[in-house]
């Protein structure tokens, strides 16, 4: 890993994140060609600023900033959820599901996922500062400081 000690599940999330972004981006795209595909974007016009909201949460949620995984969750929960609950209700009132309609739970239901597992991959995550070896044991030493302030009391240099 690198200096900044991200941990491997950080990385996995904004990976799959990242792929999710790229699925969305295809089915906006497919959307505003009038191509078909498996799926349709609930709100085109929300769709695209969600899509920018993301880019910019992602680069954040890397860096481990904790306001970014937050506005990242509440969009796409507010986003997906919504879609999510409005195709889970028909179950349990007995309707028929159909496959377009288990394919937008499934797509619904990985955003909706994938937002609760940002928050609490920046949330839970105790890694913070890395420690640096080349200069922790300069500035983090303080038996350092004391020979150093022993030393220099014992040396008396005449002029």
């Amino acid at each position: 890993m690198d200096s900044d000690n991200k941990s491997l599940a950080n990385w996995l999330i904004v990976m799959f994140i990242f792929m999710y972004w790229i699925f969305r981006m295809v089915v906006a795209y497919m959307y505003s060609t009038s191509r078909s595909f498996i799926t349709t974007p609930l709100d085109f016009n929300v769709e695209i600023i969600l899509l920018f909201v993301t880019l910019f949460c992602m680069i954040l949620m890397i860096k481990r900033v904790k306001l970014a995984a937050i506005i990242y969750a509440g969009t796409y929960i507010m986003y997906f959820g919504v879609d999510l609950y409005n195709k889970i209700m028909p179950m349990f009132e007995g309707s028929e599901f159909n496959v377009s309609a288990t394919g937008d739970l499934v797509f619904s239901g990985v955003g909706v996922i994938l937002a609760i597992l940002a928050v609490l991959d920046v949330l839970i995550d105790k890694v913070k500062a890395p420690v640096q070896v080349q200069t922790d044991w300069f500035y983090e030493n303080k038996d350092y400081d004391r020979k150093v302030d022993d030393r220099s009391d014992r040396n008396q240099y005449r002029t």
